[in-house]
C-alpha cells in the first residue's frame, strides 16, 4: 500500500470518527432538561395564605398545561387554561404549594349539572416513583390528589386509574385562596409525613414526581374534562 493510500484511509477513519462524536456530543445536547419545581425551605414563616410575604421570595415556575386524555367517552370538550405557576415552601415538617392561574370569571358555585366551580389540584404517586402513570394512577400503582374547588371544598383522595378516585380521610390536607386581579391564587398544605392509606409520605425524600391540573368552571370543566400535565414533574426539596 503507497503512502498516499494509507493518509487517505486515516483521514477518511478519522472523519467518521469525528462525525459520531459531533453526532453524540448534539445528542446529549439535545437531551430536555428534567421539568423541576425547587422547594423553599425556611423556618418560622407564615406560608399558609396565597399573599404571604414569603412568596414574593419564593422560586416561581411555570407549567404548561394541555388537555387531559378523555378516559371516558362522556368526557367532551376542551378545556382552557393553559399554564399556570407553580411555588413550594417547606416550614419543618409542613409542605406548601401556591398555584397561580389565569380565569376571567369566578365560579364558586356547584349543581353538578349547569353549574361548574373552578378548581385545581396537584398529584403524586404514592409509592413515590415516575414509574406510576401521571393519568390517575393504575391498579397496581395509586396516585394521590390534593383537589381544590373554588366553593370551598379541598379533599384528599387517593386513585388507581381513571375513574376510581377515592375522598380519603386527611385532617393535615388545608387550602386557602384569594381571587387575583385575573384569576386565582390557591395554597395547599400538609404535613410532609402521612400514612400510606393517607396518601404520599413526602418526608425524607430529596425529590419525587408531581403533576398539575386546573379546571374552569365556566368552560363547564368538571371530572376528566381539565386541563393537566401530562407527564411527571419532578418537586424538589
Amino acid at each position: 500500500m503507497s503512502n498516499s493510500t494509507l493518509i487517505k484511509q486515516l483521514a477518511t477513519i478519522g472523519m467518521v470518527i469525528l462525525t459520531a462524536t459531533t453526532v453524540a456530543a448534539s445528542t446529549v445536547q439535545a437531551a430536555p432538561a428534567t421539568k423541576t419545581i425547587r422547594v423553599m425551605s425556611v423556618t418560622d414563616m407564615d406560608a399558609a395564605s396565597p399573599q404571604a410575604a414569603i412568596w414574593g421570595k419564593a422560586p416561581v415556575t411555570q407549567v404548561a398545561l394541555q388537555p387531559a386524555f378523555p378516559g371516558h367517552g362522556s368526557i367532551v370538550g376542551t378545556p382552557i387554561t393553559e399554564r399556570m405557576t407553580a411555588q413550594a415552601v417547606r416550614t419543618g415538617k409542613q409542605l406548601y404549594i401556591r398555584l397561580a392561574w389565569s380565569d376571567r370569571k369566578a365560579n364558586t358555585a356547584i349543581d353538578n349539572t349547569n353549574k361548574f366551580a373552578d378548581g385545581a389540584a396537584v398529584q403524586f404517586p404514592v409509592n413515590g416513583k415516575s414509574v406510576t402513570t401521571p393519568f390517575m394512577g393504575d391498579a397496581i400503582n395509586a396516585v394521590n390528589v390534593w383537589h381544590w374547588r373554588a366553593d370551598g371544598r379541598t379533599q384528599n383522595l387517593l386513585a388507581k386509574g381513571f375513574g376510581t378516585a377515592m375522598a380519603v380521610p386527611s385532617e393535615g390536607l388545608q387550602s386557602a385562596s384569594v381571587r387575583t386581579d385575573n384569576g386565582w391564587a390557591v395554597v395547599l398544605t400538609r404535613p410532609m409525613k402521612v400514612s400510606s392509606d393517607e396518601g404520599a409520605n413526602l418526608a425524607g425524600k430529596g425529590s419525587i414526581p408531581i403533576a398539575f391540573a386546573a379546571w374552569d368552571g365556566e368552560n363547564e370543566e368538571r371530572d376528566g374534562l381539565k386541563a393537566v400535565t401530562l407527564e411527571w414533574w419532578q418537586l424538589r426539596f
